[in-house]
């Protein structure tokens, strides 16, 4: 099962909104009378989808000064947090 991703759109707080697809990708809504445009992109199958920008800043500093035993620790302490990172979208069918 494929799922779909609609770029921009929040969604509604106190009321149902009407979401029509179209085939090329474009996507209308209505709520209150406000009618708007976005952009629905297909997301292919996948594993767990963390937020890899907010990772990446925890390990800004450089490691080409780092020895064999400190490369392996510092690489351990990154799957660490890779594990550990919080799931911003579940796997393809549900799976954490």
């Amino acid at each position: 099962m494929a799922d779909i991703l609609i770029r921009g759109m929040k969604m509604p707080k106190n009321e149902p909104m009407l979401v029509k697809i179209n085939p090329d990708g474009s996507v209308s809504t209505t709520a209150k009378n406000n009618y708007r445009k976005y952009e629905a992109i297909p997301v292919p199958p996948h594993g767990r989808l963390i937020d890899a920008d907010e990772l990446r800043s925890e390990y800004k500093e450089p490691m080409d000064w780092l020895d064999r035993t400190q490369v392996t620790y510092h690489v351990t302490g990154i799957w660490a947090s890779i594990d550990a990172a919080p799931t911003v979208i579940t796997a393809s069918g549900g799976e954490q």
